[in-house]
């Protein structure tokens, strides 16, 4: 349990960083800010008077945040085994 959290929190940290990086970036380094992603909106499912109701996603990463990522998960499989001991 406590390896899942140490990755998730790292995974985390990499998405947040890589965006402030990518929004930040500009001039030679704006390729870090180049971002894409997709939206899934199929529209409402139930409208009523009390209650509505919609599902959908929006994903959208760049360069930094994929860069990041790599980064994070390297760090899990070197950090890992050291910082939690245990069963």
């Amino acid at each position: 349990m406590k390896k899942t959290l140490y990755m998730i929190m790292l995974i985390v940290v990499a998405c947040v960083l890589g965006e402030l990086i990518g929004k930040a970036s500009y001039g030679s380094l704006g390729w870090l800010g180049y971002t894409t992603g997709f939206d899934f909106q199929p529209g409402t499912f139930i409208n009523t008077s009390v209650l509505t109701l919609t599902f959908g996603i929006s994903l959208y990463i760049n360069i930094a945040q994929i860069l990041l990522i790599l980064v994070a998960v390297y760090v899990y499989y070197k950090t890992a085994p050291k910082l939690i001991t245990g069963k």
